[in-house]
């Protein structure tokens, strides 16, 4: 196995379309044109494990500043799931990112059986994968997650809410902000209301 960083739109268009559309629901997915113009920008990297030639997944980082990103999507193409690869994709970048400190969100159970069994499995995968759980969850366009990081350390939240609203607010407006990103969603606060991704 080897990782590549994804240098191409076309390509960037093509794994877009062929596997973070089949991965993510499309209130969790963000607009292509958002992710293109990050990696414009320099402060996005896309990184695929590939084998003999095939993309067996991909991950997706923001970086910000001070030594902390976050990890915006880890996804494995579905012919290679629960065969390692996740773990592995994962692994690979969080040593290239040695030192610092990444966040991770995932999807919050939801009271809904037919929903939270996959919910579970993939805070389990994190969990197994050396995750450490932040003690606050995030609304993001209506949608509740849980807060991860892999850090040397266990950090403060304060540390951690900080970076976190940094990382968002350098992608979209003030006003895109407060409407649909809370970080950190306070104990018992309703979400805002769900909506796409806005292309702000």
């Amino acid at each position: 196995m080897n990782l590549r960083i994804l240098t191409s739109r076309e390509e960037l268009r093509e794994l877009y379309e062929t596997d973070l559309k089949r991965a993510f629901p499309p209130e969790e997915l963000k607009p292509l044109s958002a992710m293109e113009r990050l990696m414009d920008n320099g402060v996005y990297t896309v990184y695929l494990l590939e084998e003999d030639g095939q993309r067996l997944g991909e991950l997706l980082l923001l970086r910000g500043s001070d030594g902390f990103g976050l990890i915006d999507y880890l996804a494995v193409c579905e012919e290679y799931r629960n065969r390692g690869a996740g773990a592995e994709l994962l692994r690979r970048c969080l040593k290239a990112y040695d030192g610092q400190v990444l966040l991770g969100e995932s999807e919050a159970p939801t009271g809904d059986p037919a929903r939270d069994g996959l919910i579970h499995r993939r805070l389990g995968f994190y969990e197994r994968n050396n995750a450490r759980c932040a003690g606050y969850d995030c609304g993001e366009f209506g949608v509740r997650y849980k807060t991860l990081y892999w850090a040397e350390e266990n950090l403060p939240d304060s540390v951690l809410i900080r970076h976190h609203q940094e990382l968002y607010r350098s992608q979209f407006t003030p006003e895109t902000y407060e409407r649909y990103i809370q970080i950190p969603l306070a104990e018992g606060e309703a979400l805002k209301p769900c909506a796409p991704w806005a292309e702000k």
